[in-house]
């Protein structure tokens, strides 16, 4: 059988994988990864760290900080990379073709896409932690890590991978959403900067969190409204998206 919620779910975690491979063999990564990962680490390394409240709250939120700008390009253009491949190396009709929903080309792009921000998280936190013992600013404090990044990154990676897979299923041309996503996001910096920060348009949290703040029952319909935003982005990329039914 081709149908049932079941049968959905398995093309879905299939086509991820494929997705996933495809997106880890694009050659930008081996430039890309490096780059970040030294950029968000290096004030960490090689200046003088002056703890907070812990050395593992000061590492783990440096990290955050400084990851989430990275990732947010990041997405934007694997996801565009993503949703438009099968169109540029005219195998369009014959994806399309398989008798799948359109959830399973979407959700899987998306999904492969949060993947793949996912594991340059993964191995940003490992080399926080690697650093922050090798510089002898121990013990470390596990649960900071898990809490920094659980509450404010692994939200706002799903958020971002949410809205660009709306845009390009509306736009439908890779350059025009690079250009309204590198806008929107140079924008909504700039309001952030001058003091335009209220969290209804700021997903993403930034400069709007402390360590404190994470466990709070505020931070978390914080959180629940942003994974409800990304779920509704996802509705709507579905409402719009170029495939028929």
């Amino acid at each position: 059988s081709t149908r049932g919620q079941t049968t959905t779910l398995v093309k879905i975690f299939a086509a991820v994988g494929v997705e996933f491979r495809l997106l880890r063999a694009e050659r930008s990564l081996i430039v890309l990864i490096p780059l970040v990962i030294v950029l968000s680490i290096f004030d960490l390394a090689f200046f003088r760290v002056a703890p907070e409240i812990s050395y593992s709250v000061t590492y783990a939120s440096g990290t955050a900080n400084a990851l989430l700008l990275f990732l947010v390009g990041l997405i934007i253009f694997f996801t565009g990379e993503a949703m438009h491949r099968d169109r540029e190396v005219k195998v369009q009709p014959i994806v399309w073709s398989t008798p799948a929903p359109n959830s399973v080309f979407l959700l899987s792009k998306c999904f492969a896409t949060a993947l793949v921000a996912l594991s340059l998280l993964a191995v940003v936190c490992v080399l926080a932690i690697v650093i922050q013992v090798l510089r002898g600013h121990t013990p470390v404090d596990f649960t900071a890590y898990v809490v920094i990044y659980g509450v404010v990154v692994v939200p706002s990676i799903v958020f971002v991978t949410s809205m660009v897979v709306a845009l390009n299923a509306l736009l439908r041309n890779k350059y025009a959403t690079y250009v309204v996503a590198v806008g929107a996001a140079a924008g909504l910096l700039y309001l952030y900067n001058i003091g335009y920060n209220h969290w209804s348009y700021n997903p993403l949290l930034y400069r709007l969190w402390t360590y404190a703040d994470l466990t709070s029952s505020t931070m978390l319909t914080r959180r629940l409204y942003c994974l409800g935003v990304a779920a509704a982005l996802l509705a709507f990329a579905h409402l719009v998206f170029e495939r028929k039914r």
